[in-house]
């Protein structure tokens, strides 16, 4: 006989199961309400479908971790605030990656908005996060709706101001000498490899201690040197990284694997970490990258200029365009500066470079940094702000392209 099935829709999400998996569990509440003899305390939304008036913990969940994701997707592009219109028919979103919650996050927030505050001021309390959520209802239709600012201490201060990140984590080194051994970790048909000595470097994970020498009980290969772990493989690629580089990252943008999936393997490998350090540490470090990755820009600009011995350029930069800029006729110019825009628009991406640079300290940061590396050059950095039109300009000269030539 073919097993009845049930459908559960709490909340508006649908799971599906047996009734048999049900009843197996006959203490909780849907195991006392699916007994046959029990038919009366239920009612039937539709044929086998049965309703419940309640918000998925896992909905709750992913609500938050999304919440996180976006606080930390704005962060590493330098916008510091996130304005959100949160509504009961979900019309009024500002941001469509919460629109997935189809008016769940309405209820949420109209049940546990404190919790939620609590936890991302918790977890973002290095970035200094501050919630502010009101409830308030349209004046002409008269529906209710959140209307939520989040703001945030600024990436490039917060940049100025950092230390050296995750220094909360420390890495066993192995001992010298070992002979190294390969091992295959088989994780959800995910297959890792890595070295034992990579593993026992971190004696007191769950990994670590498994593959000491002295607890080859606690192993059971399934082929050879393959040890397989009924595990998120998703996930298990950042517990990877953190036994081959002894720092932990986290997914900041959305992927495959959400921060709380990573949080519960993180906990069955016995790996300690901070969630809060560890995701403002991973925010900062992409913000660093960002940032260096702009003087680099700079440099290979400047190096380019002397390839085509050319002593002096201009930028002007918006919040959404760096134009490369000529004031001279000559037609050879022109059609060095239209190749010059094409190779580097690529590089300097907006808004970031703007927001930087109109940072007083972080233009003269970036000034500094240039005048001293191309210093046999006496390169020269000017740097101008217009304020009544929102652009800045950069200007630079060589003095020793042209005088080297001339010696000859």
């Amino acid at each position: 006989m073919s097993e009845e099935r049930i459908i559960l829709n709490v909340g508006g999400i649908k799971y599906e199961t047996f009734r048999s998996t049900l009843t197996a569990q006959p203490e909780t509440l849907l195991g006392k309400m699916f007994q046959y003899q029990n038919e009366f305390i239920k009612n039937s939304a539709n044929g086998n479908e049965y309703f419940f008036d309640r918000i998925a913990i896992n909905t709750i969940d992913r609500f938050i971790s999304s919440l996180e994701q976006l606080v930390i997707s704005h962060y590493i592009n330098f916008d510091n605030k996130i304005s959100l219109s949160v509504g009961q028919n979900n019309n009024n979103l500002f941001d469509s990656r919460l629109s997935q919650f189809k008016g769940c996050d309405f209820d949420i927030l109209n049940n546990m908005e404190r919790q939620v505050k609590k936890h991302l001021v918790e977890t973002f309390s290095k970035l200094d996060l501050k919630w502010k959520c009101q409830k308030k209802q349209h004046y002409y239709s008269k529906s209710l709706f959140f209307e939520i600012d989040i703001t945030f201490s600024s990436p490039v201060e917060t940049l100025l101001n950092s230390e050296d990140t995750q220094t909360h984590i420390a890495f066993t080194q192995a001992p010298i000498n070992t002979p190294e051994e390969k091992v295959i970790l088989n994780v959800g048909g995910k297959k890792y490899e890595t070295f034992q000595l990579k593993l026992v470097a971190q004696p007191e994970t769950l990994l670590g201690t498994m593959f000491q020498d002295r607890n080859k009980c606690m192993r059971h290969p399934i082929n050879g040197n393959e040890y397989f772990f009924d595990r998120n493989s998703e996930a298990f690629h950042y517990i990877m990284e953190f036994y081959r580089t002894g720092k932990l990252t986290w997914p900041i943008e959305y992927g495959k694997v959400t921060c709380k999936q990573l949080e519960e393997e993180l906990d069955y490998f016995q790996i300690p970490f901070d969630k809060s350090t560890v995701l403002c540490s991973s925010a900062l470090e992409i913000v660093r990258n960002k940032f260096n990755n702009l003087i680099l820009s700079f440099e290979e600009l400047i190096i380019h200029c002397c390839n085509y011995v050319r002593n002096n350029i201009e930028l002007e930069i918006t919040r959404g365009d760096i134009q490369i800029i000529d004031m001279s006729d000559n037609r050879y110019n022109y059609y060095y500066l239209e190749n010059l825009q094409m190779v580097f628009s690529s590089k300097f991406t907006c808004p970031e470079t703007y927001i930087i640079l109109d940072n007083i300290h972080m233009e003269r940061h970036v000034g500094v940094h240039l005048i001293k590396l191309f210093s046999d050059l006496e390169l020269k950095w000017k740097f101008i702000r217009e304020y009544s039109c929102h652009k800045l300009f950069i200007s630079f000269s060589f003095e020793n392209v042209y005088n080297h030539f001339k010696k000859y």
